[in-house]
C-alpha cells in the first residue's frame, strides 16, 4: 500500500485492475524511488575510474539511469513506473520467476490498453520485458521484467 500510494493515478488504476483480474497475484515492490537509491542501483557493475563511473561488470548492471543526469520513470513523484514481484502462496522462490513476471507484465499491458481505449487513463504502458513493444521478447539488450512504466502515445 505504501508503494502503491506513490504511483501516478493512471498507474494506480492499472494496478488496481491488475490485482483484481490478473491470474497471478503480485506486489508493488517499488514505486517512487529517491535519487539516492537510483544512484545506488546505477553503481551496480560500475567502478569510479578517472573521475567517472565506468561499466566494469556488465552482468551486474541494473540500470543506465543514474537519477542525477538522467531521471528514470521511478524518480518522478508521483511515480510513472512500478517494479513488481509475483506472489504465489507458499512459493517465495517464484517472486522473481521469469514466467510469472512475464504473465503479470503482459496482463498489465492488456489492462492498460483497455483502460486507455475506454478513455479512463491518459497514458499507455510499456513493459521492461519488451521495451520496443514488438512482441519479440528475445531482442532486448536490458531486461527488466518486473518493471512497467507509463508513456504518452
Amino acid at each position: 500500500k505504501k508503494q502503491f500510494d506513490t504511483l501516478h493515478p493512471d498507474l494506480q488504476m492499472i494496478v488496481s485492475w491488475g490485482l483484481k483480474y490478473c491470474a497471478v497475484d503480485f506486489s508493488c515492490h517499488e514505486g517512487h524511488r529517491p535519487v539516492e537509491k537510483q544512484f545506488e542501483y546505477y553503481k551496480k557493475g560500475r567502478e569510479f575510474i578517472d573521475g567517472s563511473w565506468k561499466l566494469t561488470s556488465p552482468k551486474k548492471k541494473i540500470t543506465n539511469v543514474d537519477g542525477y543526469h538522467n531521471k528514470g520513470k521511478n524518480n518522478y513523484n508521483p511515480s510513472l513506473a512500478l517494479d513488481f514481484t509475483a506472489y504465489v502462496p507458499d512459493k517465495p522462490e517464484l517472486k522473481w520467476d521469469t514466467v510469472h513476471l512475464t504473465y503479470i507484465g503482459s496482463s498489465l499491458i492488456m489492462i492498460a490498453e483497455f483502460l486507455y481505449l475506454e478513455g479512463m487513463i491518459s497514458h499507455k504502458l510499456r513493459w521492461g520485458g519488451n521495451w520496443d513493444k514488438d512482441g519479440d521478447l528475445a531482442d532486448n539488450t536490458l531486461y527488466d521484467r518486473p518493471h512497467v512504466e507509463l508513456y504518452k502515445p
